[in-house]
């Protein structure tokens, strides 16, 4: 794959208007409109219970929308990532073997059927730099390692969205930046959209082209650059917010005990 954009990149990949996400036909969250192109990133931030798994279930087509409008382009096919510790430690296989279960073939015959699999899942582990860790037992694997094997098998389904469930829970501030770092460069080189479910802002901030943002049963959507502002974000939130940039990077700070 790579990052050449093309005609079919420019039209979204998937798109949400006015769009109802919930259970049994009551409404979690109401009215959304997002829309996302190959190469992009949505950040969908809010606290547990607000309704981000929610949206995402809905995008993926694993929940019917409660009302308004989602349409997936025919180039939408997702895969899933879940948190690490969704993942028995004492799953008693190699890394190369959890990314092979995943893995999409091609073969032409029953018997190349696993030499081929075995081909992809060592692509997808070298994709995300760790092929050296093929045979190492997956319980072995620190968290950040774990979380590239599941990116790795995520990947070896050769998908053009990866929805992400809080894949920095539990990593410490080394492998958390190699992960979004590794996501930014699979958005730019690869055009993989990515949806990204969060509580912080931080994690996003600077990693996201767009972001959702569910406080409350309130939400606000739209470009990054236009979302996180203290005008959007001090309504929202309740609080006075202050958003800097340092290094080149995005900081969002809120300051409690002030009057917004």
């Amino acid at each position: 794959m790579t990052g050449a954009p093309t005609a079919a990149s420019v039209e979204p990949i998937f798109e949400a208007r006015d769009l109802s996400v919930g259970y049994r036909g009551r409404p979690v969250v109401e009215g959304i409109g997002v829309s996302l192109r190959g190469g992009e990133a949505l950040g969908i931030v809010g606290p547990n219970g607000s309704g981000k798994t929610t949206f995402l279930k809905t995008v993926l087509g694993l929940l019917p929308p409660v009302a308004g409008s989602l349409h997936r382009s025919a180039a939408f096919r997702a895969a899933y990532v879940p948190q690490i510790d969704s993942i028995d430690p004492v799953f008693p296989f190699r890394a190369l073997d959890v990314v092979a279960m995943a893995a999409r073939i091609d073969a032409a015959l029953p018997f190349t059927a696993r030499a081929e699999r075995e081909r992809t899942a060592r692509e997808a582990l070298d994709r995300v730099g760790v092929g050296a860790l093929a045979d190492r037992p997956y319980p072995e694997l620190s968290g950040g390692q774990r979380q590239r094997v599941l990116l790795a098998r995520a990947l070896a389904a050769r998908p053009t969205v990866l929805a992400l469930d809080e894949p920095t829970t539990g990593l410490d501030l080394s492998a958390e930046t190699a992960l979004l770092s590794l996501l930014g460069r699979l958005r730019r080189e690869e055009g993989i959209t990515v949806l990204l479910v969060t509580h912080g802002l931080a994690v996003v901030a600077n990693e996201a082209t767009h972001v959702l943002l569910i406080h409350e049963g309130r939400h606000r959507e739209g470009p990054v650059d236009s979302i996180l502002v203290p005008a959007v974000l001090e309504p929202l939130y309740g609080i006075p917010v202050r958003v800097d940039v340092v290094g080149g990077r995005r900081v969002v700070t809120g300051l409690p005990g002030r009057r917004p």
